[in-house]
């Protein structure tokens, strides 16, 4: 073996090696349910500051975005030395993969750059919909994964599999009509004066270009990660899109918030929720990346779907806004199903 060919190997982390030798059920198991736990934390989260904070002391949501972006960098760099024999390993690791080969990382720039539109189109959806919304519309980008990854990772699907797709579409439209019918007898929205204006078209348009940007990205990053012609390791790999996504992440705070940052400071309606949200985005995205190498996105779509579930019973139990109907509550089960059916047919 080359010394290139050891330096290469070594920066996976103890901790991860181990976790990842046996790649069966309890691993998938072990994936899946914290990556649940992770993205029903920030949904719930997130919908909680945005609307129960008033306006005038909310904070920048592109500079969570930024925060996350280099938390996750952070977290993958120790990962990187973690797994490195010494200190002067992983630096001369580090320098061969970011500056011998450019490529890579503008390659990589790909993700960071959907992912980072995605993030703040999240939080727009949030501020304007309901969690639990939120989280089935947000289910619409299983049949853009399906068309991406037909188009990237060459794969077929059977007519159960598009039954599935056209099965979470009924559900979806049986969701939207409740939605319909509750907002036009809401006695909330008279109440609102000292929140922010929410606007379910906005909302809906808003997680319609997150699902086409996190389905283009995960399927990328997913090819990226599988791509056997190279020998760039799991955590190079997600060092490089970190990078670019806190380059990324810092423009999007100059181009959206920056007279709100200039005047009220980077930090300006920072609290342990808000730390809390960043968390939440950081290992969520770390998280997501085992299940783009270890599995791949159709696992994805069974851990929203019990995601969804979580997130209405919490719902329930943290807001007052909303009320689940039988006509809700099928057309979530619809969509539930549909995604366990979706996973459950090998093509």
């Amino acid at each position: 073996m080359s010394d290139k060919d050891a330096l290469l190997e070594s920066n996976l982390p103890i901790l991860y090696s181990t976790l990842t030798k046996k790649e069966g059920i309890l691993f998938k198991l072990y994936v899946i349910a914290v990556t649940i736990f992770l993205w029903t934390g920030y949904t719930l989260m997130v919908s909680y500051t945005r609307q129960m904070t008033p306006k005038d002391e909310l904070y920048s949501s592109s500079t969570v975005v930024f925060s996350s972006e280099c938390a996750k960098f952070l977290i993958t760099l120790f990962y990187v030395y973690a797994g490195s024999e010494t200190l002067q390993k992983g630096n001369e690791l580090i320098k061969f993969e970011f500056f011998s080969k450019p490529y890579e990382l503008v390659k990589m720039a790909v993700p960071s750059l959907a992912y980072a539109l995605q993030n703040n189109l999240d939080f727009v959806a949030l501020s304007n919909l309901d969690a639990s919304v939120y989280q089935v519309f947000s289910q619409l980008k299983i049949p853009f994964t399906a068309i991406f990854m037909m188009l990237f990772l060459r794969r077929q699907f059977s007519l159960r599999r598009w039954f599935s797709i056209f099965q979470l579409c009924v559900g979806l439209a049986l969701v939207e009509l409740d939605i319909s019918k509750f907002h036009k007898n809401s006695k909330e929205e008279n109440n609102l004066d000292n929140k922010i204006e929410r606007n379910s078209l906005t909302g809906l348009f808003c997680v319609f270009c997150a699902c086409i940007t996190s389905s283009f990205a995960g399927v990328y990053f997913e090819k990226m990660l599988k791509d056997g012609s190279s020998n760039t390791s799991f955590w190079i790999r997600n060092l490089q899109m970190y990078f670019c996504g806190v380059i990324s992440a810092l423009l999007g705070c100059f181009l959206k918030d920056y007279d709100q940052i200039f005047e009220r400071g980077f930090l300006f309606g920072y609290n342990i929720k808000v730390v809390c949200i960043i968390l939440f985005l950081s290992f969520g995205g770390i998280y997501i990346s085992l299940i783009m190498k270890h599995l791949d996105n159709l696992y994805k779509s069974f851990a929203s779907s019990l995601s969804i579930i979580m997130v209405v019973i919490f719902s329930l139990i943290i807001f007052d806004n909303y009320h689940v109907t039988f006509l809700f509550g099928f057309g979530a089960l619809l969509v539930c199903l549909s995604v366990i059916l979706y996973n459950s047919t090998e093509k």
